[in-house]
C-alpha cells in the first residue's frame, strides 16, 4: 500500500513538472530572445524584401533556414556603415563566421512541420509568423498547439490524420 502509494506520488509530481516545462516553454508568445544584433523586420519589410529572400529554403524544404551573414551583406554592403548593427553584421563577414541567430519558432521534434509545403499551399508566412514584419526587433508573436493547427488544416481542407505531422 505504501510502495503504491510512493509511485503514485512520483507520477504525480512528474507530471507537474513535466506539465509546468512545456507550459513554459510554449506559452511565452511575445518572448524576445536576446539576438547577438537587434534584427528590424519592419525595415526589410516597408522595403519590400520578401520573407524568402533572407529565408531563401522555404520554398524547397521542410526549414525556412536562417540568414547567412554573406547574404546579409550583400544588400547592406552598398548601405551607409553608421548603424552598430550594421557594424556587427560586417564584423561577422569580416571574420567570416555565421551570425549565431537564436531561433524564435521550432516545433517539438516529435512533429514534422514543412514550410515548403505550407508555401506550395499558398499559406501566407503571417499565418503562423503573426505580425512578425511589424517587429522592431525578432520578437515571438505566436505560440503553437496542436488545436490550432488542426484548426487551420480543417478550415483548409488540409489533411488532420495523425501522420500527417507525426511521422
Amino acid at each position: 500500500m505504501r510502495y503504491r502509494l510512493s509511485i503514485h506520488l512520483v507520477l504525480a509530481v512528474s507530471l507537474a513538472v513535466l506539465g509546468a516545462a512545456i507550459g513554459a516553454a510554449c506559452s511565452n508568445a511575445s518572448a524576445s530572445p536576446e539576438q547577438p544584433i537587434a534584427f528590424p523586420h519592419l525595415v526589410h519589410t516597408q522595403n519590400e524584401v520578401p520573407c524568402s529572400f533572407c529565408h531563401s529554403y522555404v520554398e524547397q524544404y521542410d526549414s525556412a533556414g536562417i540568414p547567412r551573414a554573406d547574404l546579409c551583406a550583400t544588400c547592406h554592403s552598398a548601405m551607409p556603415q553608421d548603424d552598430p548593427r550594421i557594424q556587427r553584421l560586417f564584423e561577422y563577414v569580416n571574420e567570416g563566421e555565421q551570425i549565431p541567430w537564436v531561433r524564435l519558432y521550432e516545433v517539438p521534434q516529435y512533429v514534422h512541420f514543412s514550410h515548403k509545403w505550407h508555401v506550395r499551399a499558398g499559406v501566407e508566412c503571417s499565418t503562423c509568423h503573426g505580425d512578425i514584419g511589424e517587429s522592431e526587433i525578432a520578437v515571438r508573436h505566436m505560440t503553437y498547439e496542436m488545436d490550432w493547427c488542426v484548426t487551420c488544416h480543417e478550415e483548409q481542407d488540409a489533411p488532420i490524420d495523425c501522420v500527417t505531422c507525426h511521422q
